[in-house]
């Protein structure tokens, strides 16, 4: 069980498709694990919680709120972790690891504002098109990386889903696709429909209009 706290990201269908697959990738080996942008912790709990072998599971966000419910729920599910408080990286100096699940925000700002996902206050200072914060993950994470480590992360299609991928392909050498998911929107926001055409047009979102529903994509992807 996951508790979850008011102004503290919600984890969502994207959170559920991050932890199927980062369960594909983990071997039987012990590994060093850091759940960037945890949140509530939801993530990488979960995968300590479907895994029978031990790891070191490290977590860190920038909200210090997020870092208190993490620790409980952590307590709650009886998963020993170190869990910190921080922007990005800053709480990893000199630390490597063999997995880093990505789950910091990257969504268009204006997308953010009119979404269920960001009420109460949650931050997201992702920029217009919500690259901002996922492109200095990008940049920075190699060095994060042991030898043979592995970075997964989402792109969901409400950012500006060509300028991440272009990114994480001038920091690493393989990028795949592991996964992908179309999701109808929140009817929440639907009457928004004028500024997600506009979003669309300028190329800071991608969607499709199907059987009635605005459909989004949520593509799961490993970097090496």
């Amino acid at each position: 069980m996951i508790i979850k706290l008011k102004k503290v990201f919600t984890p969502n269908a994207t959170s559920d498709l991050l932890v199927t697959n980062s369960l594909k990738i983990l071997k039987k080996r012990k590994s060093d694990i850091l759940d960037l942008g945890c949140g509530t912790g939801f993530v990488g709990l979960t995968v300590a919680k479907n895994l029978k072998f031990k790891n070191n599971y490290h977590f860190s966000d920038i909200s210090k709120k997020a870092i208190f419910i993490c620790k409980k729920n952590s307590k709650k599910n009886k998963i020993k972790i170190e869990a910190k408080t921080g922007a990005l990286y800053k709480p990893w100096n000199n630390k490597k690891f063999d997995l880093i699940i990505e789950s910091v925000s990257a969504i268009a700002k204006k997308i953010a504002d009119i979404s269920p996902w960001y009420t109460n206050n949650i931050p997201c200072a992702c920029g217009q098109d919500g690259t901002i914060l996922v492109a200095q993950v990008l940049k920075e994470s190699k060095k994060y990386l042991k030898k043979n480590g592995k970075l997964i992360f989402p792109i969901v299609s409400l950012s500006n889903k060509k300028k991440i991928l272009k990114i994480a392909k001038k920091y690493f050498k393989t990028v795949k696709l592991m996964d992908s998911k179309n999701w109808p929107l929140p009817k929440s926001m639907y009457s928004k429909s004028n500024l997600l055409d506009k979003l669309k047009k300028k190329g800071h979102i991608s969607f499709e209009r199907k059987f009635g529903l605005i459909l989004y994509t949520s593509d799961i992807y490993i970097a090496y």
